[in-house]
């Protein structure tokens, strides 16, 4: 199913493209990131008093893809997928971070199928995956200009409500604030 996640639909798709390159996040996979990522699925985890952890990545929307610079996969919950199964790129059409990007703002789907337009993607499809919860990374420098976003994916539903509304608006600051300090 295409959505409108194209480069012709992002006003700001050719300076966020810009900016992540000048940044050196445009397609460099990073170990602080993946740490990051891994510190988010631990915290989701016990804030949703889930068993075990669920995925979680640091996403890069680029110009032509979206670019996982910090990835952390639970082994054997998305579609019994592992860290080396889940490419770092995804097409700009898939998923839910590119409309947390054009939004500007948070997004919690706790259950994916409860919204037709999310019902049969290829992510929730391939992968299983049930809820998600994203939000904005923006730019140190140009708080209008969201380079990315940090989320979460269960292959289970889950009601993250405020609490991880609260933690995931926290880590897209923080993960502004390491960029900054780049």
């Amino acid at each position: 199913m295409a959505l409108d996640n194209g480069p012709d639909s992002d006003p700001d798709a050719h300076r966020r493209d810009a900016r992540l390159q000048e940044l050196g996040l445009h397609n460099t996979a990073d170990d602080q990131l993946d740490a990051i990522a891994a510190e988010v699925a631990k915290q989701a985890a016990d804030i949703a008093h889930i068993p075990y952890l669920p995925s979680s990545m640091l996403n890069w929307r680029t110009l032509n893809w979206q670019f996982f610079g910090g990835l952390h996969v639970a082994n054997g919950v998305l579609g019994a997928a592992t860290a080396e199964d889940i490419p770092r790129y995804m097409e700009l059409e898939d998923g839910w971070c590119p409309k947390v990007v054009r939004r500007k703002k948070a997004y919690p789907l706790d259950d994916v199928r409860d919204s037709p337009r999310w019902v049969g993607t290829p992510v929730a499809n391939a992968l299983g995956v049930r809820s998600y919860l994203g939000a904005p990374v923006f730019d140190p420098d140009d708080e209008s200009l969201v380079l990315g976003s940090v989320c979460v994916v269960d292959t289970e539903e889950r009601q993250w409500g405020p609490e991880g509304l609260q933690l995931i608006k926290g880590i897209s600051v923080k993960i502004t604030e390491l960029i900054n300090r780049r």
